[in-house]
């Protein structure tokens, strides 16, 4: 069975239809990001049995059913974050992170035990920021970015635009680099210099924040873009090794 398999940007889209007054519905995204997936079965007019190939976790087969704007329970979250490319989601790290790691800003489950498209698009800003941030940097990190559940008047930006606004600006350095003709010799020099002009351009663009908030917005995201870059190869990292594993019959 094919897994469906969400970009980080595709993950936004679908988190902001589920907001109040959204333009477009889940299951019209979801059906959009699986067309895109699977335009060549399209063309040779075999897209019905490829869809029936799809695993798709319970969550996103309630949305296309019924159309739903749900609420996510710590298992839903875990299910979602799961169908992200390059990550590594369990419920144990879900449940520490909870109760532990960054309850101060994630907060209690606002619907009996589900959790808000703020606290969803949190954990998985906490999966992506984790390759590269120890838990105590992330937490300062959180303190400047969101403030914490207390204090939610004074959120520099919402995890959800947060999350929406890198994920999309990663969509974009990946068509650079695709296009970038110049040496890769000095790949580092140059993606760094990319990631810092499209957080410098993407503030830009924010005139209701003061000269040093859009300093700190600038500098967050760069964090950010570089963690999931660096997410992409420790996955890819960990698939060489499983295979190697698998391959010479270890367990």
């Amino acid at each position: 069975m094919e897994t469906l398999t969400f970009t980080r940007k595709d993950m936004a889209t679908l988190l902001l239809s589920l907001q109040a007054g959204a333009t477009n519905s889940p299951r019209t995204v979801i059906q959009d990001i699986w067309r895109a997936n699977h335009k060549q079965e399209f063309a040779k007019g075999t897209s019905m049995s490829a869809f029936i190939s799809t695993a798709l976790p319970p969550i996103i087969e309630k949305m296309i059913k019924t159309d739903t704007h749900p609420a996510f329970s710590l298992h839903d979250i875990v299910s979602l974050g799961s169908q992200i490319e390059y990550t590594y989601f369990s419920i144990t790290s879900v449940q520490n992170w909870v109760k532990r790691d960054f309850k101060h800003f994630i907060g209690h489950a606002e619907e009996g035990k589900k959790y808000s498209l703020q606290q969803a698009a949190l954990f998985f800003i906490i999966e992506d920021l984790r390759s590269t941030l120890d838990y105590d940097t992330m937490r300062k990190f959180f303190q400047i970015l969101f403030r914490g559940q207390d204090n939610q008047d004074t959120h520099l930006i919402h995890p959800l635009d947060f999350y929406s606004s890198y994920a999309e600006l990663f969509e974009e350095l990946d068509e650079r680099y695709r296009n970038y003709r110049g040496d890769r010799t000095d790949f580092v020099y140059k993606w760094d210099q990319m990631i810092n002009e499209v957080a410098k351009d993407y503030v830009a663009h924010k005139a209701e924040l003061s000269d040093e908030q859009r300093e700190t917005l600038q500098t967050a995201i760069h964090v950010a873009l570089t963690s999931v870059h660096t997410s992409c190869f420790q996955s890819l990292s960990r698939r060489y090794v499983h295979g190697m594993v698998f391959l010479h019959n270890l367990h």
